[in-house]
């Protein structure tokens, strides 16, 4: 692990960065990539952040300190991996929840951290991971910002096809790649792919309730990962997500749903658990039935020798009684 100063509070740490950082003044702006475009200001939050990645210098502060304070994530629940990753010599697994990477002798002592859907989900406070990115001079690698429709009335695989023959894709130039992943009436969901992940800015339009298992949702998604290739991403993308998804595409202007991220998640989670039934039924369904039959129809005697006290992880923001907490869940 990278040697590390120390830190202070986070937030008086921060403070002190970010005043030494603009003290010595800021880069011309002739010399920059192009920006992530910004649309019009929304009143209301239509974007949630879906995937974010970025690389920083751990050397102002400790690197643990920074990933439990900031993101949310106790070392108790990092665990090394074999082997690297993408050119970082350490690669350390955050409890299934994204990726620490460092070391390697042309990362010239950056360290690299990616969150997943699951990492995202859990920061409540986006603007606390913006000053943190200011201060440190953090340069945000990827992310992915997304919105949910779902009712499908707004947003579907024939409306975007629709958008994308209406020019409604074209930013400038000639209009982007696009190519659609049919399901071919199977119901596990299409997936409409726009733009191409090399030139820094991809969009997927997807059926999200299908391909969580329930082939009768409406819900789509619409998503574009915005990646650092020849263009920044502003950290300010971290607050004000709606502006920058609907100043991605012409099509994206007027996001007309609020989007709550509670919601999403809860969503998510409803299907999931009707998707364990289903597989719970049809994989162990017999065996359960053996069971019950030697316990005298006892069924909490089934439950006491075939239950595990932990939630999946794809189950955690199920609502449940007296609530729950990250100690219980399956890693």
């Amino acid at each position: 692990m990278p040697t590390a100063i120390p830190c202070k509070p986070l937030a008086a740490a921060c403070d002190v960065a970010l005043a030494t950082r603009k003290s010595g003044g800021e880069v011309s702006a002739d010399s920059q990539p192009r920006p992530v475009t910004r649309g019009e200001s929304q009143p209301n939050t239509t974007a949630l952040i879906d995937w974010f990645a970025c690389t920083f210098l751990p050397q102002t502060a400790q690197l643990a300190t920074i990933v439990e304070s900031v993101f949310r994530i106790p070392k108790t629940d990092w665990k090394g991996r074999a082997g690297g990753w993408q050119g970082y010599d350490t690669r350390v697994d955050l409890g299934g929840l994204g990726v620490l990477a460092y070391g390697g002798e042309y990362q010239r002592g950056t360290v690299h951290l990616e969150l997943n859907a699951h990492g995202c989900a859990q920061i409540e406070d986006w603007n606390a991971v913006r000053v943190w990115c200011e201060a440190y001079g953090v340069r945000i690698t990827r992310i992915d910002l997304a919105h949910d429709d779902f009712s499908g009335t707004t947003v579907s695989i024939a409306q975007a096809r629709a958008w994308f023959d209406e020019g409604q894709f074209t930013t400038g130039g000639r209009a982007p790649n696009a190519r659609l992943v049919d399901d071919l009436g199977s119901d596990k969901g299409k997936t409409l792919y726009v733009g191409q992940r090399q030139n820094g800015k991809l969009c997927r339009v997807y059926e999200k309730g299908k391909q969580l298992g329930d082939p009768q949702s409406p819900w789509c998604r619409v998503e574009v990962e915005f990646r650092a290739k020849s263009r920044v991403i502003p950290h300010d993308t971290l607050v004000r997500a709606s502006d920058y998804l609907a100043g991605a595409f012409p099509c994206l202007a007027y996001l007309s749903e609020h989007q709550d991220k509670v919601r999403t998640l809860k969503k998510s989670a409803e299907i999931g658990y009707a998707r364990m039934i289903d597989c719970l039924r049809t994989q162990y369904g017999p065996a359960l039935h053996v069971m019950l039959l030697v316990e005298g129809g006892d069924p909490f005697a089934v439950l006491e020798q075939a239950m595990r006290p932990c939630t999946p992880k794809r189950l955690i923001h199920l609502p449940l009684p007296g609530g729950n907490s990250r100690q219980g869940h399956s890693q």
